[in-house]
């Protein structure tokens, strides 16, 4: 029984770590962010043209430098994207090159952390 207890209790310290690693990263928030708002699977280049005008704080793609846009979505394909799939947050589909998310975070009110 207390072994049941620790581990329990070990498994939600692992969740939470995790978690607050996943939060820790601001693109990685917004990634989120932009995948729960739509509710459905986004190609890469549009999640990244959103994830890009969340970080610029702009209102249109036209006032964002092309470059940081590519910046952005080449960091969400070699890195973010990956790291949210091996946590089970987000799937990709290569095939289709389409993002979305794998679980319902409503809870997390991601919102608050942007």
């Amino acid at each position: 029984m207390v072994e049941n207890v620790t581990r329990a209790s070990e498994e939600q310290e692992l969740s939470n770590n995790i978690l607050f690693d996943i939060l820790s990263n601001e693109r990685r928030r917004f990634t989120l962010y932009c995948l729960e708002k739509y509710q459905t699977p986004l190609a890469l280049a549009d999640l990244a043209d959103e994830v890009a005008l969340l970080e610029s704080n702009a209102e249109t793609l036209l006032d964002i430098p092309a470059d940081d846009v590519k910046e952005t979505y080449l960091d969400l394909y070699h890195c973010q994207v990956p790291k949210l799939e091996e946590v089970d947050f987000l799937t990709y589909s290569q095939e289709r090159d389409t993002v979305s998310l794998k679980s319902d975070l409503s809870d997390l009110n991601l919102e608050n952390f942007l």
